[in-house]
């Protein structure tokens, strides 16, 4: 069975053509691509829909990431791209997905700042727009999380009064066997970028573990995150089976089995 590499921003790969086919040559039967912006996302739902073959077939999401749609929401206000966002969210059956959408708080110094309060109010604001949009739609929320786990769980919980039948991805998952736990709790679906090759990424491995071979999904984030033997290059969807052969590894499985779970999930995921 063709590996699915569930997470792409095929927008920014250069030479595109000539990578997707290496995807093709490569095994690779379906590739997510993702939006991070309006305008990105748009360009997502564009590829998806002039390169898809029965090859390799490709899908998009659209989402406003909380560092890439700065800029839109800056000109625009949140609530106008969030109207924009929902409009485009039923303009094409290549769409599978809202996202990527999450809090990100890498770099942003002392949280409890004022300064900081206010950006982790924006961003929490923007994701659970995208959240209901989400739901609204009925397709999964491809989450984005960098040190704020605790939020993001709270955000996702039912307590904080969203629906039972919500359903996700937590894309390049970079938390440890606690994260995984909560994640796997909440039944989404925990997806493993090439940084689970680091050898210094013990955390990720060890959650790369536990999880349950039903909510795995293998992503590339190409052009970015090259696993190893790569890493600092630019990567490609190719790269997948890198990742699904360190996993499979990992976890003491054969590789044609792991393979074809991963793409039964994200079919299932993203209903390919």
């Amino acid at each position: 069975m063709s590996l699915v590499d569930s997470h792409a921003h095929l927008e920014a790969v250069e030479n595109l053509e000539e990578v997707l086919e290496h995807a093709k040559a490569a095994g690779v039967g379906s590739i997510v691509s993702i939006g991070t912006s309006l305008n990105t996302s748009r360009r997502a739902i564009d590829i998806a829909e002039k390169y898809s073959s029965d090859d390799l077939r490709i899908f998009a999401t659209v989402g406003m990431h909380p560092f890439d749609s700065k800029g839109e929401i800056e000109d625009k206000g949140v609530e106008a791209c969030m109207r924009e966002l929902t409009d485009l969210a039923s303009t094409s059956k290549k769409i599978v997905g809202i996202g990527e959408a999450g809090l990100d708080y890498y770099g942003q110094g002392d949280m409890r700042s004022p300064t900081g309060d206010t950006e982790k109010e924006f961003q929490k604001k923007l994701f659970c727009a995208q959240v209901k949009i989400a739901n609204d739609n009925i397709l999964p929320i491809v989450v984005h999380c960098r040190n704020g786990w605790d939020e993001i769980f709270q955000l996702l919980s039912k307590d904080s009064g969203q629906p039972p039948m919500l359903r996700g991805v937590f894309h390049s998952f970079t938390g440890g066997y606690n994260e995984a736990k909560k994640a796997v709790g909440l039944g989404f679906y925990i997806s493993f970028s090439g940084i689970v090759t680091f050898e210094n990424a013990v955390n990720i491995q060890e959650a790369a573990r536990i999880v349950p071979g039903e909510l795995i999904l293998l992503e590339t984030d190409s052009p970015f995150l090259s696993p190893e033997p790569f890493r600092g290059q630019k990567n490609e969807p190719t790269n997948v089976k890198i990742i699904a052969s360190f996993l499979a590894k990992l976890r003491n499985i054969q590789e044609s089995d792991f393979c074809t779970q991963t793409t039964k999930n994200a079919q299932k995921a993203f209903k390919l």
